[in-house]
């Protein structure tokens, strides 16, 4: 499957055939704990995120997938995409006020306390894990509040698009 786009590459952009198929199962039990049914277009969706291995607009997910099934809904489509956010199968950012989705770096539900932040390029689409996070960092006493998430992401230009 192959969805022409110019978003972001999963920093894992070059797993095996193995290491998809242990993406895809994790993924499908994790569906199915959380109490969804299994549907072939729940999986075909997953497949496009994990052979793709970058960031994904829902508008290209759907694209793919009504070549398929043209009566396919793009309501459908999205609802999948924010299912599989909630059970943290997927993770999204924004760039250029648009919603972007790809697969979750974390592999499996004990790997659910990972946290990182990534650099990504806007020219070819790379993203690149950080291993620092800002929040760290920060000196000012935030003892009185509640920090439920944040946010950080670097933009800007991979070593190879750097020079074109």
């Amino acid at each position: 499957m192959k969805v022409e786009n110019k978003n972001v590459i999963f920093e894992s952009e070059h797993l095996s055939q193995q290491q998809k198929t242990n993406t895809l199962n994790n993924s499908l039990e994790r569906l199915k704990e959380a109490g969804f049914k299994m549907t072939k277009k729940r999986k075909e969706i997953l497949e496009i995120f994990i052979e793709e291995g970058k960031y994904l607009r829902a508008k290209d997910i759907h694209e793919e997938l009504t070549n398929k099934y043209p009566s396919m809904s793009y309501n459908t489509t999205y609802r999948n995409i924010y299912d599989f956010i909630e059970i943290g199968i997927l993770e999204s950012t924004e760039y250029n006020q648009e919603q972007l989705f790809k697969i979750n770096c974390i592999d499996s539900a004990e790997d659910a306390d990972h946290h990182h932040h990534h650099f990504i390029c806007r020219m070819c689409g790379k993203s690149i894990p950080l291993k620092a996070c800002p929040m760290d960092n920060i000196s000012t006493d935030l003892s009185g509040i509640l920090i439920e998430s944040h946010r950080f992401e670097v933009f800007g230009l991979c070593e190879v698009c750097r020079f074109k």
